[in-house]
């Protein structure tokens, strides 16, 4: 009766440890963020239990039999699900805290702390770990620490420029880091500069392209177009403007508008405002709610036979989804000739927004990207790929499709324009995309444990659908200044 006993007690013990086991994973994704040795510590235990269930009871017994067959699957599910999963300890199901405060002071071992966790995922995550030599990166790292080491004091600013020019080093624009800042200032004159067409050309008297020269070190780019756009947007913020060592009180900011007058404002630190003053202060230039503030809406210009598609984010939603039957639906009733797609300052999100696009399209088929998907210890390949295109045959579009990019088109917004342009679906206008095609992204995301600050990294590695070119960017068709990219696609309408 004991041995019965102890035998049903065993054999429920071993049970919820497997349960125990296996959910790990899913808790670190959701929840709790922990390191991979747990994983290994509590599928070692597994081990154990079952070793000693074999050893202690008749291997003939089919329960047994059935238990060590069931920890099997768990034990693979745990390993690869900790050691081979990028998005382990990963943002991707839960979401982060606020950053420190930018000037907050970090002790040397809170920094190095830091860029060691950063530079372990870094390595678990990224492709080019398994791809060649990475001392150069090992170096570079080295020398952050030494910087870090002699300073008189660190800031959390400090250690994101640190981290900066360790991920910036790879030539990979989807690999960086930045903050989330609770008590972000901005600069009160952004919208209404945007809203009367102005554009930001220079600061103390120094050109943006030369400022971006001396700070590229602190940007993950490809095209430089997109590393300017990344130093605009950090000038447009207190904590951005202490990230480059600009003084913020009597800053000389110029701008530019389409007609090419330029105006010069000087600027203190007063005027970066909290987030609510700055919207208090900017709904009377921009009122909420308009439709410039939809990430999806179209507009039907009969007299030259248009369809003007804006969108601003790739989120593929139903949003998105009825825009474009709303839109196409209209095309037909209307026999419009020309749809366009605007892609200018789309900051990218889900590739899914293309191929509902083209679903649209009179092609039968079409051929998306080659990738290679890092996986722990293994890069997975995955061939280009042709898409049988299930299109929406009762809206079939058959006439001259174009894309408006520029350096803010970015991620999935070039990945939109590389599907119309490699698979012969249309025309492109205005700039070349903020990233090249053959690069990394579909990136894990993660907080920084001291200063919380977030960094991203790469898991693919893509290659560009058209192997036969020798262009490294998605360049347009038709090229031109965003800004002018409207006006050459109505000089080309049929």
């Amino acid at each position: 009766m004991k041995k019965k006993l102890w035998r049903r007690l065993y054999l429920a013990a071993d049970l919820l440890l497997m349960l125990a086991v296996a959910a790990l994973v899913p808790l670190n994704l959701y929840y709790y963020p922990f390191p991979e040795w747990v994983m290994l510590l509590a599928v070692g235990l597994l081990v154990i239990v079952n070793g000693g269930f074999v050893e202690k009871f008749d291997p003939r017994k089919l329960y047994k039999a059935l238990l060590v067959i069931a920890a099997i699957p768990v034990i693979t599910f745990s390993l690869l699900g900790s050691y081979c999963n990028p998005y382990w300890n990963s943002l991707l199901l839960r979401g982060g805290s606020a950053t420190e405060p930018y000037d907050e002071l970090l002790t040397y071992e809170q920094a190095k702390d830091d860029l060691d966790y950063m530079m372990r995922y870094f390595r678990k995550c990224h492709p080019v770990f398994l791809e060649r030599d990475r001392h150069n990166l090992q170096v570079k790292y080295q020398d952050a620490l030494e910087r870090l080491g002699n300073a008189h004091e660190i800031t959390v600013n400090d250690v994101r420029r640190e981290a900066q020019q360790l991920l910036g080093s790879l030539n990979d624009a989807h690999t960086t880091a930045w903050g989330k800042w609770e008590n972000e200032r901005y600069l009160e004159t952004i919208d209404a500069r945007k809203s009367g067409g102005w554009k930001l050309v220079s600061v103390n008297g120094m050109p943006l392209e030369t400022i971006f020269n001396e700070k590229k070190s602190l940007f993950s780019y490809e095209v430089n177009g997109w590393g300017i756009n990344g130093l605009r947007q950090n000038l447009y913020t207190l904590s951005g403007l202490d990230f480059l060592g600009i003084d913020p009180n009597g800053v000389k900011y110029t701008w530019e508008n389409s007609d090419g007058a330029r105006d010069t404002e000087a600027y203190t630190a007063d005027n970066f405002l909290l987030y609510d003053d700055y919207m208090a202060l900017n709904r009377t230039v921009r009122p909420a709610n308009t439709e410039e503030e939809q990430f999806v809406s179209y507009t039907i210009d009969e007299s030259k036979s248009l369809a003007l598609l804006t969108l601003r984010s790739c989120d593929y939603n139903e949003e998105y989804i009825d825009c474009l039957s709303e839109m196409f639906t209209e095309v037909k009733a209307k026999d419009i000739r020309n749809v366009a797609v605007d892609l200018r300052g789309n900051g990218g999100g889900s590739s899914l927004v293309a191929n509902e696009f083209i679903r649209y399209l009179d092609a039968s088929q079409y051929r998306t990207e080659k990738s290679q998907w890092r996986l722990g210890f293994f890069n997975i390949p995955f061939d280009n790929t042709v898409v049988a295109n299930h299109k929406y045959y009762g809206l079939t579009f058959k006439d001259d499709v174009f894309v408006l990019t520029d350096a803010g088109s970015f991620s999935s917004a070039m990945m939109f324009a590389e599907y119309i342009k490699d698979n012969d679906l249309g025309l492109l206008i205005g700039e070349a995309p903020g990233n090249t095609p053959s690069g990394y992204g579909d990136v894990a995301v993660f907080q920084l444990p001291n200063s919380g600050l977030y960094f991203q990294v790469s898991t693919k590695k893509f290659y560009r659908i058209d192997s036969e070119t020798t262009d490294k960017l998605v360049t347009p068709d038709f090229e031109c200044e965003s800004n002018k990219a409207l006006d050459v696609l109505y000089q080309n309408l049929a």
